[in-house]
């Protein structure tokens, strides 16, 4: 049984940076948790972070007022570790600029995603639309010379259907 939402989101995200990150021989560990402080260099974390409704979206007709439409927020980290700051810098750079452009324009993602479908308790919800809200840098050093990390900030919206 595939995972509920949020975690559903979580595995079309994941496996598309694992398909295009890794297919030309680059070593990226996707993980489908947070970043912990023992991750190595390229590592990348996909995990939901929370849940809101729509406020003045409800179902008429239910009983408990469901919104109609919700969204949830999934964070992206990815870290790169780098003894020379140039090639950190420059590196780096690159990671978190190719995470952006699988989330824009890739199409097998795009298709996973927007295919997501739940059944739960007698209502069906649906990813309708995505976006990538933010992507916020930081820098520090480490004994092993510096770490590069990079959070992205993914907004997916899902329509509920009685």
């Amino acid at each position: 049984m595939a995972d509920m939402f949020p975690m559903g989101f979580v595995a079309p995200i994941a496996d598309s940076f694992e398909r295009i990150l890794n297919a030309s021989g680059n070593e990226f560990q996707i993980v489908r948790r947070p970043m912990t402080p023992t991750d190595k260099s390229r590592t990348i974390a996909v995990f939901p972070t929370d849940w809101s409704a729509l406020a003045d979206d409800k179902l008429i007709g239910m009983g408990n007022r469901e919104p109609y439409q919700s969204q949830y927020r999934v964070r992206i980290e990815s870290s790169y570790i780098s003894g020379d700051t140039e090639e950190g810098r420059r590196q780096f750079s690159i990671d978190a600029k190719s995470i952006r452009a699988i989330l824009y324009r890739d199409t097998a993602f795009h298709v996973a995603l927007t295919s997501l479908t739940e059944v739960f308790m007698g209502s069906t919800e649906k990813v309708i639309k995505y976006d990538v809200l933010r992507q916020e840098f930081m820098a520090g050093k480490t004994t092993v010379g510096f770490q590069y990390v990079a959070v992205t900030e993914l907004s997916i919206t899902t329509e509920i259907r009685p």
